[in-house]
C-alpha cells in the first residue's frame, strides 16, 4: 500500500535548470513542517537538468538516495498536462502543489495554504498572491473563463484597442486591489494547491491540450463538480515570469510565432469542448 504524505510538490521543467535549482532551494530553505515530497518532471530538456537534480538533490557521492526529491526524465517533450499527470499519478500527498520552476517559495507559505484547505473542504484549488521580483502584484487570477475575443486581444495588436483594453482589464481583475480572498473562475497553473480528493473526483488534467488552457479547463471542471477555486493573498510567492506577448508585433508575425499558434490551437480545443455549455456554478458563486 502506498504511503500517504501531506504534500506532493510537482514541478514541470523544460530548459530552465537555473530557475529549477533556485525553486528547489527555496522549498528546502522554507521546508514545510510536514511530510512532503518533490517530484520533478523534466520534458526532455536535453541540458544539464537531469544531472543537476541527481547530483545536487537526490544522491550522495556513494550514489545513495539522500532526499525526498523524485525525478521523471521524459525522453521527449510530452507537453504540460501529460507531464503534470505523470507527477499526479506518482504523488503520495493528500494535497498537490503544482509549481513552475520560476517560482520562489517564501517562509510559511506552504503551511498556510494547506491549513486553509484543511479548513475549507469546499475549495479544491487555492492560488497564492504571485508577486514580481520588484514586489509588484502579478495578475494571476481571472473573473471569467477565456473567450475567443480574449484570446485574440491577448495575442495580437487588437489588444491595444480601447474596447479590448477594457475587456482585458476586467478579465485580469486589474482594478481589484488583490488584498482579500476571493472566489475566481480560474488561476494560473504556474502555482496552484489542489486537494487530492478533488482530483480523484474530477480527474487529472485533460491531455488533449499540449500547453495553455489546461489550467482554465481544470478549474472549470472543479467548479462544475461543486468545488470552488479561490485566490488567497495571505500567502505570497515570487514569480520570475515575463509573458512573451505577441501583441508587440504585427498580426502576421504574431500568428507565425509557435507560442501563439499553440495558444490558439489549445483555445480552439477548449471552445469546442465547452461549446453551448454555461458555467452556472461559478457565475452563481461569484454573485
Amino acid at each position: 500500500m502506498q504511503q500517504t504524505k501531506d504534500l506532493s510538490i510537482i514541478i514541470i521543467n523544460y530548459k530552465t535548470p537555473s530557475h529549477l535549482k533556485q525553486c528547489i532551494k527555496s522549498i528546502k530553505k522554507h521546508a514545510p513542517k510536514m511530510d512532503y515530497e518533490i517530484i520533478v518532471v523534466d520534458n526532455n530538456s536535453q541540458d544539464i537538468t537531469v544531472q543537476m537534480i541527481e547530483d545536487d538533490f537526490m544522491y550522495n557521492y556513494k550514489n545513495q538516495k539522500i532526499s525526498n526529491v523524485e525525478l521523471i526524465a521524459n525522453d521527449k517533450n510530452l507537453g504540460f498536462p501529460k507531464a503534470v499527470n505523470q507527477g499526479v499519478k506518482m504523488a503520495k500527498g493528500r494535497y498537490i502543489l503544482l509549481l513552475n520552476p520560476d517560482i520562489t517559495i517564501l517562509e510559511n507559505a506552504l503551511e498556510k495554504m494547506i491549513a486553509y484547505l484543511e479548513q475549507h473542504q469546499d475549495v479544491a484549488v487555492l492560488g497564492p498572491k504571485l508577486i514580481n521580483p520588484n514586489g509588484s502584484i502579478q495578475l494571476s487570477c481571472f473573473n471569467k473563463f477565456t473567450s475567443p475575443e480574449l484570446v485574440l486581444y491577448r495575442r495580437t495588436l487588437f489588444g491595444k484597442l480601447n474596447r479590448a483594453r477594457k475587456m482585458l482589464d476586467d478579465f485580469t481583475m486589474k482594478s481589484w486591489d488583490h488584498l482579500s480572498e476571493k472566489d475566481v473562475a480560474w488561476i494560473l497553473g504556474s502555482c496552484m494547491l489542489i486537494s487530492k480528493k478533488a482530483i480523484d473526483k474530477v480527474g487529472i488534467m485533460d491531455e488533449r491540450f499540449f500547453m495553455y488552457m489546461e489550467d482554465v479547463d481544470w478549474c472549470r471542471r472543479f467548479w462544475k463538480a461543486g468545488y470552488k477555486v479561490r485566490y488567497y493573498p495571505n500567502v505570497k510567492m515570487v514569480h520570475y515570469y515575463a509573458r512573451a506577448s505577441s501583441s508587440e508585433s504585427g498580426l502576421v508575425k504574431a500568428m507565425l510565432k509557435k507560442q501563439t499558434r499553440t495558444h490558439i490551437t489549445s483555445a480552439l480545443k477548449f471552445f469546442l469542448k465547452y461549446f453551448g455549455q454555461k458555467d452556472e456554478q461559478y457565475q452563481a458563486a461569484s454573485k
